[in-house]
């Protein structure tokens, strides 16, 4: 196993859903989960290049996409119409500056965000309800952007 914690969880549970294990997934992966700047498929694409030239973005596009379905990766919209990916998929949000689209990782107090469930939306259920997957996202101006 690898010393990054973040991308053994993510292996182990590939291996568990049947999913195979090619150099070209194993590359886009180990990015993701070592990964803090929120990259866009584009910027794993040319990262995996590096190293598998013959690699397609569509393969790129496809491994993105089963790891976000497996809940592995968070896709994060901008207001630029782009995507980026999180292989950080513990309880944090994300800042996203509308003119430039640069994201930054908001820490988030677990226990208000459980409270704000429970008391904005479990309450006005009439049913059980359990959170599989979650998005906080805050649009704004970043300081670089703000002062233009």
């Amino acid at each position: 196993m690898n010393s990054n914690p973040r991308l053994n969880a993510i292996l182990l549970k590939i291996k568990k859903m049947g999913y195979s294990l090619t150099p070209q997934r194993l590359e886009i992966i180990k990015i993701i989960s070592e990964s803090k700047s929120h990259p866009s498929a584009t910027d794993v694409y040319n990262k995996v290049k590096e190293l598998y030239p013959m690699v397609s973005l569509n393969t790129v596009y496809k491994n993105l996409s089963m790891l976000a379905s497996l809940h592995e990766v968070k896709e994060i919209k901008t207001m630029q119409d782009s995507v980026h990916y999180d292989g950080d998929i513990s309880l944090h949000g994300h800042a996203i500056c509308e003119k430039c689209g640069k994201i930054i990782d908001v820490e988030i107090d677990e226990f208000d965000f459980k409270r704000f469930f429970e008391t904005k939306i479990k309450n006005k259920l009439n049913e059980n309800y359990r959170i599989r997957n979650y998005g906080v996202e805050f649009y704004g101006l970043c300081g670089g952007c703000d002062k233009d």
